[in-house]
């Protein structure tokens, strides 16, 4: 990659300026993806972006240490709906502090990836039962407070399961229905 080719792509004039550049552009590429939810799709661009921002930041020796990024999460598999969302969501709590501290851009590449298998292997385990016939946005997350307050009031009564949850959906507000059969049809959007 050329000098002119960098100064191009981080829309600088000077050398001196690359290292700023790229810490400038991995914050605001940071807080956007952190905005939305973590999707194939919508992850595509900054990916690609990312892929020509540790090109640059290899050839110009910004970054001296190759970054080691991973986190870990408990994947332990239960019958009850309401352990399996706290799992999640500590899981997702430790990827976006592990996705904070990451300063270069391949290790956001590879801490991406993670965030993408993590997100897959807790959505595998929601079941994809007859939640409600309508149809849930993907690219907006529900509240997790909502599913976290739902999920505990059916546990009050006694409702754990997947099973006890479609048995008694009626009893059950419209949005943590719509937040289970979300969780249960993502696993195809993150690939």
């Amino acid at each position: 990659m050329t000098p002119a080719e960098i100064f191009a792509v981080l829309r600088i004039e000077s050398p001196d300026e690359v290292a700023d550049a790229l810490e400038s552009e991995l914050f605001e590429i940071r807080k956007t993806i952190l905005a939305k939810p973590l999707l194939k799709l919508t992850l595509k661009s900054k990916l690609t972006r990312l892929n020509l921002l540790a090109q640059i930041a290899f050839h110009q020796k910004v970054f001296q240490e190759s970054e080691s990024v991973s986190f870990a999460y408990d994947l332990t598999g239960t019958a009850e709906v309401l352990a399996l969302w706290e799992n999640y969501m500590k899981a997702k709590s430790k990827w976006k502090m592990a996705f904070m501290q990451t300063q270069t851009p391949a290790g956001l590449i590879s801490i991406l990836e993670e965030g993408l298998k993590m997100e897959a292997a807790f959505c595998q385990q929601f079941a994809a039962m007859d939640w409600t016939d309508e149809e849930p946005v993907f690219g907006v997350e529900p509240d997790p407070m909502l599913i976290q307050n739902g999920l505990k009031q059916a546990a009050e009564k006694g409702w754990l399961t997947f099973e006890d949850l479609e048995k008694n959906k009626s009893e059950l507000k419209k949005d943590l229905l719509l937040a289970l059969k979300r969780l249960s049809l993502l696993p195809k959007y993150l690939y």
